[in-house]
């Protein structure tokens, strides 16, 4: 490429880069992650707090949420929130340097009420709400809509209605979705979550189980495990929306092995494959049992509130990274490529492709410093995958591949801004490292 065509190829990369921030208006699922504008990797790490029920701003619970570290806050919400009261909540939670996610509880167990969140998330001065904090804003549909009866297909239609309204009404937000029967099935959204994201216009959903997994309902530790890899493996975009340590009736007087949640599996499954989680919840719940904090502070966390909030391995306070758009209000200004929070330069290096921008072909080349099973995705700005490039164990050394802009069936992708991930598994460990390719034809 000469002169003049590199300083084009240049600048139509930094016109690319721009669009990377452009297309959506905030946060984006690029395969299984979500990412913010600025490119930055985020796995949410958090609490629910019930808003709507008592302080609907939010207040002071979210200034004691926010000593834990977390980066995002489940706003319980209801129908009968205002948009004005809607907005302060938002607001606050932004002003604690949290990722607000709101949800409407009203349709919890009843599929007939879904229909009755969407109309409010689709009112104009809802819409105008949501607009107004798009940047930082993801957007729970409904809490636990639908109980065990309802079926796949009935899922899957209803939601892609669903979506279709609130894309039509200007919202371009994620939108998480819940699962099934009371948001313990994940089995449906392991079956109808990859239709509904192609079904998706703007492909940004995330999809959240509720890990109400006792005994009692027929569920075993090892069925977080399975599950987690499961969805991990079919790059489905997962998180644990809610979990406790125990689940039962308002007046349950004590945990059992029946009624037990596996709490501590949850949380490290959840790291250790770069999942998203939010305990419920903070405090005010109508069984002291499901309170992570016994008066609503941070020092009066206790038990299971204690260890998944600070104290455990795993926790909050261990694991919780604040991207730094919402703790800064712009973009890392060292931040050229995308980010992993969870990148060890000492386990591998993914180098940027040669030559970029590119048009018939450029070379990427990668680093492995102890042997690892390795795989090296390419992601289009909508986070479909369109090529596999490597996919096997590997030893120590350095590797070169060559992409020729052909997705895996053969046919040539459009020009434009594509995403190399670098994924490395070592036993139980996972690491991420993502580039930027821009290719001109």
């Amino acid at each position: 490429m000469n002169r003049r065509g590199l300083l084009a190829g240049v600048i139509v990369f930094l016109l690319f880069s721009g669009l990377w921030a452009q297309e959506l208006p905030g946060f984006r699922v690029i395969g299984r992650h979500l990412y913010d504008s600025c490119g930055e990797k985020v796995i949410l790490r958090g609490v629910a707090n019930p808003n709507i029920w008592f302080e609907r701003d939010g207040m002071p619970r979210y200034e004691e949420i926010g000593k834990t570290g977390a980066n995002v806050v489940r706003i319980v919400w209801e129908t009968k929130g205002s948009a004005a009261q809607l907005d302060t909540a938002i607001s606050n939670c932004i002003q604690f340097k949290m990722i607000p996610m709101p949800e409407l509880h009203d349709a919890t167990g009843d599929w007939s009420k879904l229909q009755l969140c969407v109309d409010y998330w689709t009112r104009s001065d809802v819409v105008d709400v949501i607009l107004k904090h798009e940047e930082y804003l993801l957007l729970n549909i409904a809490n636990e809509s639908g109980d065990y009866s309802i079926a796949p297909k009935t899922y899957r239609e209803g939601y892609e209605a669903i979506i279709k309204q609130m894309r039509e009404a200007g919202i371009h937000v994620p939108l998480v979705i819940d699962g099934t029967d009371w948001g313990k099935n994940v089995n449906i959204m392991q079956s109808e979550g990859p239709y509904l994201i192609q079904a998706d216009p703007d492909h940004n959903l995330i999809f959240s189980v509720h890990m109400w997994w006792p005994k009692m309902y027929g569920f075993k530790e090892q069925d977080i495990i399975d599950e987690i890899a499961e969805s991990v493996e079919m790059e489905l975009p997962l998180i644990v929306g809610e979990f406790s340590q125990m689940h039962g009736s308002c007046d349950e007087d004590e945990i059992t092995a029946n009624n037990s949640i596996a709490y501590k599996t949850i949380i490290r499954e959840c790291y250790l494959n770069q999942v998203g989680w939010i305990a419920w919840s903070w405090f005010g719940n109508c069984n002291s049992f499901w309170d992570m904090s016994s008066k609503g502070t941070f020092e009066t966390l206790y038990d299971w509130g204690l260890e998944v909030a600070v104290t455990d391995s795993f926790s909050i306070k261990n694991t919780s990274v604040r991207p730094y758009s919402i703790v800064n209000g712009k973009c890392d200004p060292a931040g050229v490529e995308i980010k992993s929070d969870l990148f060890h330069p000492n386990r591998f290096e993914l180098k940027q492709n040669f030559p970029n921008p590119f048009n018939l072909n450029t070379q990427i080349n990668y680093n492995v410093f102890s042997p690892a099973f390795i795989t090296l995705d390419l992601y289009n700005m909508r986070g479909h995958k369109v090529k596999r490039l490597v996919n096997d164990w590997k030893s120590t050394g350095n590797y070169t591949v060559h992409w020729n802009g052909l997705n895996d069936s053969g046919t040539a992708v459009a020009c434009g801004i594509y995403i190399c991930q670098l994924t490395v598994k070592q036993q139980s460990e996972i690491f991420n490292q993502s580039n930027k390719l821009v290719l001109l034809k």
